[in-house]
């Protein structure tokens, strides 16, 4: 199974959508922004992890399902020239208006593009009590069970001691 996971954004969110690596079943390809790329480096079944720049390369594959975590008009936009069977996210509908899969309502909606517009999914996000991975998961069909992160192993840095945190001065 071919699958694409597009998760650019912020580090953190990119880092909390890596426990999706446990549970997918094939070869996996990752777009995301090039100061995340060193956080994907040699995870779980990756074929590739491909910089938002290096995009051009994805479309040399046909996808069994693509994975789409953005919300952007130009990530959208740009799933138009990918070759795939299954969509679960963020897209470009008619009038070149944001839209996204029934599946992945349960993120969406809480979202900026979300259907019920900006006032009622704040509403919905301070009314959920789902964590990100439970209504990815549970939007894809796994269910999840307290996958943990993937992180690359350290590096050895030759630093030692402690950390300390001071307020600065006013």
């Amino acid at each position: 199974m071919e699958v694409l996971i597009i998760k650019t954004g912020a580090t953190g969110d990119v880092v909390r959508t890596t426990p999706l690596l446990r549970r997918i079943d094939g070869r996996v390809t990752w777009l995301t922004e090039a100061k995340n790329a060193v956080l994907l480096q040699g995870l779980g079944s990756f074929r590739r992890c491909l910089s938002w720049e290096e995009r051009h390369l994805s479309r040399d594959a046909s996808y069994d399902l693509v994975i789409n975590l953005e919300d952007s008009l130009e990530v959208g936009l740009y799933l138009n020239t990918l070759e795939f069977k299954q969509l679960f996210g963020a897209y470009v509908g008619s009038g070149s208006k944001l839209r996204y899969t029934e599946d992945s309502r349960r993120w969406f909606d809480l979202s900026l593009i979300s259907s019920y517009g900006k006032e009622q999914a704040d509403k919905l996000k301070f009314q959920n009590r789902h964590t990100y991975q439970e209504l990815i998961f549970d939007g894809l069909g796994f269910g999840f069970s307290g996958e943990t992160y993937l992180l690359p192993e350290p590096i050895e840095t030759g630093l030692s001691g402690d950390v300390a945190i001071a307020q600065s001065g006013q």
